[in-house]
């Protein structure tokens, strides 16, 4: 009796285990000590040092610091006149000497200044001639009291503007001969020309400026980086550093030529400028560069190796006492 109550509840919830959706979850069973109780688990072995992620390099961590490689001077050359171009002299990447002549305009216009100028000097001469004789002539007719005094004032106030116009005449020529100087443009320093930005036959002006090209004076290379304020307490001016330049895989000493004197106060650094020697013209301005606040290492390396040579020592043979024979 008890044995069919069982059965017949075993029937009644068979359904209901089925509609639940949930499927039995089938495993090996967790391994058992040999007391019967759960084997302990057991870490895996640590992870090898090239399977970690190396941590990024920073510049503090590194001793290195991005710079930025310019050009000891740079001159950006406009003309100072308006006009066309009339010659260009000279070509990208082609080396100039300090006043050398670079470029040329339609100077016509200042000719006919000169010209202009010129002959308003000679007016302004036979008028200041003319005024000097009638006023002679006056002073005898005032003398023999011909005239009255307002009739030779009249006459001395005459030739002083006429004298006046002589002074003035004499300066609008100087300027008309200047400008006409002006339609030539020379090289400010030595260096390289890096960019030509107009050729011939193309118009300029002086107001606003036309940059016809740039003259770099690049035999000495300038690097500007930014340092942390606490590397101010290892870095001095004239000190030596390493300028790195990763294109060329080149290392190079710079000396430090100025600290500027003001700390960024956002970013807590400071501007150092350092000059690079540039004589075999390998570098390039805008190059890749990082400084390194430490000289180089062949600097560094010389002097223990300076330090650490043996001074010669005497000959390894012995003299051989008389007599004696065999080796010692």
């Amino acid at each position: 009796m008890h044995l069919s109550r069982l059965l017949f509840g075993a029937a009644l919830f068979l359904p209901f285990a089925c509609d639940s959706g949930e499927q039995p979850k089938i495993g090996l069973p967790p391994a058992r000590a040999a007391d019967g109780a759960d084997a302990p688990k057991v870490p895996g072995p640590p992870p090898r040092p090239e399977q970690a992620a190396a941590a990024p390099a920073t510049a503090s961590a590194a001793g290195r610091y991005v710079a930025t490689a310019l050009p000891k001077h740079s001159a950006d050359l406009s003309p100072r006149m308006s006009g066309a171009l009339t010659d260009v002299l000279v070509e990208e990447g082609e080396r100039v000497k300090k006043g050398q002549l670079l470029f040329r305009l339609d100077a016509r216009a200042s000719r006919l200044g000169i010209a202009q100028a010129e002959a308003a000097l000679q007016g302004a001469t036979i008028s200041r001639d003319n005024a000097e004789r009638e006023l002679e002539r006056q002073r005898r007719l005032a003398q023999s009291g011909s005239i009255s005094a307002a009739v030779l004032e009249r006459a001395e106030h005459a030739f002083t503007a006429a004298s006046n116009g002589i002074s003035q005449a004499e300066v609008a020529l100087s300027m008309a001969r200047r400008n006409s100087g002006d339609s030539t443009v020379v090289s400010p320093i030595d260096g390289v020309v890096t960019k030509k930005l107009k050729h011939v036959g193309e118009s300029v002006t002086m107001m606003p400026p036309t940059v016809v090209m740039v003259v770099q004076d690049q035999s000495v290379i300038e690097l500007r980086a930014r340092i942390p304020e606490a590397a101010l307490k290892t870095i001095r001016e004239g000190q030596t550093i390493t300028a790195h330049f990763s294109a060329l895989e080149l290392a190079r000493s710079a000396k430090v030529v100025r600290i500027q004197p003001t700390v960024d106060p956002q970013t807590r650094t400071i501007e150092i400028v350092a000059d690079v020697d540039n004589a075999d013209n390998l570098l390039r301005p805008g190059m890749y560069v990082e400084v390194e606040l430490a000289p180089p290492a062949a600097a560094v390396a010389a002097a223990p190796a300076e330090a650490g040579k043996e001074q010669p020592v005497a000959s390894a043979k012995r003299k051989r006492p008389s007599g004696a024979g065999g080796p010692l």
